[in-house]
């Protein structure tokens, strides 16, 4: 027991403190110099929308109002499936270039290849329909293009609190992650909510993967790299915690799907520094749930065997109530320690459950954007 409770105590500390302080270390000594400079490619802006009537116009100013060479961009909005009223809610813009497509009912991806296809841009943008960029926000991110190494830019995330989510916390770790990733090398995954790519890299495009995930992946198998431009801002709100549940479980579930294609990229004699990243930041993260059972099972067995174990037991068990508690006083998600954990919490159960549906085959292939 005392190896289990040693070893899982270990990998907890790593995936929350130990990795970010290693890649710290690692952009300390070793941070990537790259060539920025203005240029101007043609851009080709995709937004796959499943709704968002009440949000599709502003979106579209949003992007015609982008600081970038007018005739240097196309917009195209995807919709997935019958579009109600999207069409005449977008009827105006057609004249300054926009295309509305209306696509059979298959899904974000399937979205986004119908898109592809029916563009040409050198550089391909992917949006959210709730992201409203700055009007630098293009300008800035195809800059980093003049480098020749660089295949793929995202947006940094930034997430307004909201009913209590925790979710603003954890996209703040997440996005130092991300960036110090980026300043060592090459970050595995992009902003969903904001991301340029090379068109290279988006053919052939596999509808069934998760795009800000395996465009990064496929960019370093390239010889490119992945990286994050801290100027510019993917601001969206926070999900109420039950539609963040739903939320994760959706994208672990993706996650673990690209994860699965592209596992040759875990092999460290190949990939080394992709594949300590994919380890660290994806695969512990997701095997968390298992690490955290072993550990409070065998602090509790070690109960009486030192004060060190039965401290670790009395603080996990106090942890998992103030997580807990939420569930019955809703009020007290609005502190933070209790928020937190209960994100903490909500982040494993949607964990196991992505594992079960996943082992079962489900793939959410369709998707139902939340509500924000």
């Amino acid at each position: 027991m005392l190896w289990i409770f040693w070893v899982s105590s270990a990998l907890i500390g790593y995936v929350f403190i130990g990795y970010g302080v290693c890649l710290w270390l690692l952009s300390m000594r070793y941070k990537r110099i790259r060539l920025r400079k203005e240029i101007y490619p043609t851009v080709s802006v995709l937004i796959a929308i499943r709704g968002g009537e009440d949000v599709i116009e502003a979106k579209i100013r949003n992007c015609l109002e982008l600081d970038y060479p007018r005739e240097k961009i196309d917009i195209t909005v995807i919709c997935d499936g019958l579009p109600t009223n999207i069409e005449s809610k977008t009827e105006s813009f057609a004249k300054l270039g926009v295309k509305v497509i209306s696509a059979k009912r298959g899904g974000k991806n399937h979205c986004l290849a119908i898109g592809l296809a029916a563009t040409s841009g050198e550089l391909v943008m992917f949006t959210d329909i709730g992201v409203m960029a700055d009007p630098l926000a293009l300008r800035n991110i195809v800059s980093n293009f003049a480098d020749g190494r660089v295949g793929c830019v995202s947006s940094e995330d930034s997430t307004k609190a909201s009913g209590g989510n925790a979710e603003a916390t954890y996209v703040s770790f997440d996005s130092v992650l991300r960036r110090l990733e980026s300043a060592v090398g090459s970050s595995i995954s992009a902003s969903g909510a904001l991301f340029v790519a090379r068109r290279s890299l988006c053919e052939p495009w596999p509808e069934a993967l998760s795009s800000d995930f395996f465009i990064p992946l496929q960019c370093i198998e390239a010889g490119l790299d992945a990286i994050v431009d801290s100027r510019v801002h993917g601001s969206l709100s926070a999900v109420s915690p039950n539609a963040e549940l739903r939320r994760k479980v959706r994208t672990i579930v993706h996650g673990l799907d690209v994860l699965i294609c592209y596992r040759r990229m875990l092999n460290p004699f190949k990939h080394p520094l992709a594949a300590w990243e994919l380890a660290s930041r994806k695969l512990l993260r997701w095997l968390l749930p298992l690490v955290l059972m072993a550990m409070f099972i065998s602090s509790c067995l070690l109960f009486n065997a030192g004060s060190i174990y039965r401290w670790a037991t009395i603080i996990q068990e106090i942890a998992y109530l103030m997580g807990l508690i939420p569930w019955i006083f809703r009020r007290s998600v609005r502190i933070t320690p209790f928020a937190v954990a209960h994100f903490v919490i909500l982040g494993n159960i949607a964990t196991i459950c992505a594992w079960v549906l996943y082992a079962r085959g489900n793939r959410f292939v369709t998707w139902k954007p939340s509500v924000r």
